[in-house]
């Protein structure tokens, strides 16, 4: 009798464990508490979509504020260190490291005119809230120069735009053709980029500047991120915010930092945020 006892209140004990157990299961879930969101970049010049031809071409597409007819042969900028805020203190900070094995690369993008594999950025990890704000830069900073290999797009090797270790990265490139332009095959080239300020040491004019542009976008409509919601705002960037008034019969091959150095307060103003799906 006494061993009945003794099982049926092990039991009991055993059960009331189980439903306490349930209990704190029920009131403390585990739920996921991030999600993701999807920048898409569109590019145009002016009101038209822009259009990637031949090299050689003479199919003027598109025109400056001067009339002076051009078209577009390559285009493409990189992206790093997104941030992303909103209206009751979120943030999340898009994670950054250089690194030589590609598969390690975080936090820098490229997109590149003609690949729509480029156009989307895919953020993951970030905190559920809503978010109203996105900021960017507009290039590679000095945390992404490294001296030695280095992987992914920011590899020379594989498509990456480098000029030297000294120079930095080509933070945004354009290049084409136009009857404006004298040099051979009408070429227009013009690349913007440099990393660091480098004062001149004697009285010859300075060549480094940093031409890396923090570009901060408010979104048209607050957003929510959360377990089944993934916004994606659309950034547009209008070239002609950036050398709409450039004189293409004389600036028509920039290929250093000090001859961008005009162009870079210009990149900012070039990208908006159109619109946003919810």
């Amino acid at each position: 009798m006494q061993f009945i006892r003794q099982t049926l209140t092990i039991l009991a004990f055993a059960m009331l464990s189980i439903a306490t157990f349930s209990c704190q299961e029920n009131e403390n879930p585990t739920l996921e508490d991030s999600g993701e969101m999807i920048v898409k970049f569109d590019n145009y010049v002016g009101n038209q979509t822009m259009v990637i031809d031949e090299v050689g071409s003479t199919n003027y597409r598109y025109s400056n504020n001067s009339g002076q007819k051009f078209n577009l042969t390559r285009f493409g900028y990189y992206i790093s260190h997104i941030k992303l805020e909103g209206p009751n203190g979120e943030v999340f900070i898009d994670e950054m490291n250089a690194a030589a094995d590609a598969n390690q690369i975080k936090g820098y993008y490229q997109v590149v005119q003609g690949n729509s594999e480029t156009y989307n950025i895919h953020l993951k990890g970030i905190p559920h809230g809503q978010y109203n704000k996105i900021t960017f830069n507009l290039g590679v900073k000095e945390d992404g120069i490294q001296e030695g290999a280095v992987g992914g797009i920011l590899d020379r090797a594989a498509g990456g735009w480098f000029w030297n270790w000294n120079s930095g990265f080509i933070n945004y490139i354009i290049e084409g053709h136009s009857d404006a332009s004298l040099r051979d095959e009408n070429r227009v080239q013009i690349h913007i980029g440099g990393w660091k300020n480098i004062p001149s040491g004697d009285e010859t004019p300075q060549r480094f500047f940093d031409n890396n542009v923090a570009v901060s976008l408010p979104f048209d409509a607050t957003v929510t991120v959360s377990n089944t919601l993934r916004p994606s705002p659309h950034i547009m960037m209008d070239l002609l915010k950036v050398i709409g008034d450039t004189d293409l019969s004389t600036e028509n091959n920039i290929h250093s930092p000090a001859a961008g150095k005009a162009f870079a307060p210009k990149l900012a103003d070039a990208f908006i945020v159109d619109h946003t799906h919810q």
